[in-house]
């Protein structure tokens, strides 16, 4: 029968076998090495993590940017719808008073139409600072662009395509056609194709 307290006994486990202190030595700095490179990795994820929340931040920031720009465009676009409403508002208010001023230049009754005149005059001079144009064009040539032709009348004196009477005028508002001109034509049996064509359109 072995006894295992003798056979344990033949062993020394306080001295260190040489050839495992050999490989002791020789891990040592290549765990050492292995941390330092642990220490730097960790170090540099850090700087890396920092950069990344700074990119993370500006990103944000440049997203609220646009968020805001996008804002401000539709608000801008609302302002502009709101004064190109106001401006036919006006419009319609001017219709009135040309009905007076055209009433009254057919209705010539002493200082009574002169003063409607002015008044007239004076209304588009006043409108012209607020970027309102009034188209007329009575006695110039058709344009289908500011024109709307609405009746058509023969005097072969006249020259074929010129507005012989203004019916209601028009508006340009900031460069945009708020309304054309709806006029009277003079038509001859010999006009020019291209006034023939304005008529049409």
């Amino acid at each position: 029968m072995i006894d295992f307290r003798k056979e344990l006994a033949k062993f020394d486990f306080v001295t260190v076998d040489a050839e495992f202190t050999g490989y002791y030595y020789e891990t040592t700095p290549v765990i050492e090495v292995f941390t330092s490179t642990l220490k730097r990795i960790g170090k540099e994820l850090n700087h890396t993590n920092l950069q990344l929340e700074e990119i993370l931040s500006h990103y944000m920031e440049e997203k609220e940017k646009d968020r805001q720009l996008i804002e401000q465009k539709k608000m801008i676009a609302a302002y502009e719808a709101e004064k190109l409403s106001l401006v036919q508002g006006l419009v319609a208010t001017l219709d009135q008073l040309e009905d007076i001023y055209r009433y009254a230049l057919k209705n010539e009754r002493g200082g009574w139409s002169e003063q409607m005149q002015l008044l007239w005059r004076n209304t588009s001079a006043n409108l012209l600072p607020l970027g309102i144009i009034r188209i007329e064009g009575e006695n110039t040539l058709f344009d289908a662009r500011i024109h709307a032709a609405v009746q058509v009348k023969e005097d072969k004196d006249i020259k074929n395509g010129v507005i012989l009477e203004v019916l209601r005028c028009g508006y340009i508002y900031q460069s945009h056609l708020v309304r054309k001109a709806q006029v009277i034509v003079n038509k001859t049996d010999g006009g020019c194709e291209s006034n023939e064509q304005h008529r049409g359109d």
